[in-house]
């Protein structure tokens, strides 16, 4: 599925304050991302991550919060017209993730910030899906010990449903080197 039919479901979700929506939204982009991995799908994914849980969290509905909501909703509809230029889309993201910094520094709550537990949470779900621990580590930026220490403490790769097999690991690796 493209990055922008992808981010145009993230923005009717995000409008909607539909977290149930977000979720399969993010589903779908781990299942290309599996078949693909990008850098660009791999923020997106991040993105709607962070924002089914902040769709999940009633504090984050207040007045308080209105001004961000919107201001994430513009990004997002920016992001959806920029998806085939790869700078502007990126910058968007940028944005979108600094929205998202200032908001919780307002509710500093989280030990880790959304957006770095997001991707913890993206890189330990492709390693959990069958990608290599050092492939997951190498493409998201996350190190190894860190994926591997959530992936312990939350029994991740217990409750994914599809494991991949070798034969199938091998195949997305000779397609991700070119083989």
């Amino acid at each position: 599925m493209p990055l922008k039919e992808l981010t145009h479901e993230i923005l009717d979700a995000f409008s909607k304050k539909n977290q149930k929506k977000m979720r399969k939204t993010n589903d779908k982009i781990l299942e290309a991302l599996m078949l693909s991995f990008s850098k660009p799908l791999f923020r997106l994914a991040v993105i709607s991550y962070v924002l089914s849980k902040i769709l999940a969290k009633p504090r984050f509905y207040g007045r308080a919060y209105k001004e961000a909501f919107e201001r994430m909703a513009q990004v997002l509809a920016h992001m959806e017209r920029s998806a085939g230029n790869a700078e502007e889309y990126g910058i968007a993201a940028d944005n979108l993730a600094e929205t998202i910094g200032q908001m919780e520094s307002e509710d500093p709550r989280f030990v880790k910030s959304l957006m770095e537990k997001g991707k913890l949470k993206t890189a330990a779900i492709l390693y959990a899906q069958g990608t290599s621990l050092s492939l997951a580590a190498e493409e998201t930026g996350i190190s190894k010990q860190d994926i591997m220490d959530y992936s312990g403490k939350t029994m991740m790769a217990d409750r994914v449903a599809e494991a991949i097999g070798i034969s199938e690991r091998v195949k997305r690796a000779k397609k991700f080197f070119g083989g």
